[in-house]
């Protein structure tokens, strides 16, 4: 079971922008996606043809980049790339036999490959929760009121809140391992060297 869930170390992983960069654009982004549709009762989300309709035939689609991403980091051949990441280190937390907090840091390959390992898992789960959505929302089109409260607007604004957070996580997610893919995977880490003393010619 936990073989099946290890995608989700990615959640794990411990850096000094990471917890920035996974919240705030986010929240700032996936709430600036869903407010329009919880708002306008008119706006499509759920139906044929609505945003969810379209996001995962994207989701769909960058599953076997995130593959292809994993497969090239997992390969490349680069003399830095299994050196342990020295700017902004990220370590893996975990337990030990004791139940210890234990902290492993990461080479850019590894770190790399966690990336988009999760992103697959993301996008692939994304593409069968919306496979199951769109249908069973279609299934109650109806207004559900319990207790005096419109129980089908509050359900289907949790959705909204929640796909939207959902789909602008992998994102944000992509973003940052399109920039090590494109920038850190390659780059060299920086050596000191002494310049050699010039020899005089003699007078």
């Amino acid at each position: 079971m936990i073989k099946l869930l290890y995608p989700f170390n990615y959640f794990r992983l411990r850096n000094d922008e990471k917890r920035f960069i996974d919240l705030w654009p986010t929240l700032v982004m996936g709430l600036g996606l869903a407010v329009p549709f919880i708002l306008m009762d008119r706006a499509n989300f759920f139906g044929s043809g609505g945003f969810l309709h379209n996001a995962v035939s994207l989701t769909a689609a960058l599953t076997g980049f995130y593959v292809a991403a994993l497969v090239a980091a997992a390969t490349f051949s680069h003399p830095d790339l299994d050196k342990t990441i020295r700017s902004g280190p990220v370590a893996l937390v975990t337990k030990d036999v004791d139940g210890k907090k234990v902290s492993e840091f990461l080479t850019r390959r590894e770190f790399t490959c966690m990336m988009f390992g999760f992103l697959a898992f993301s996008t692939m789960a994304f593409t069968i929760y919306v496979a199951a959505a769109i249908p069973l929302a279609q299934a109650f089109p109806v207004p559900l009121v319990m207790f005096g409260v419109d129980a089908h607007k509050w359900l289907s604004s949790v959705l909204i809140v929640g796909s939207c957070l959902w789909i602008s996580h992998i994102f944000v997610v992509t973003v940052l391992g399109l920039y090590y893919l494109m920038d850190r995977l390659y780059r060299r880490d920086r050596q000191i060297t002494t310049p050699k003393p010039q020899k005089r010619d003699a007078a």
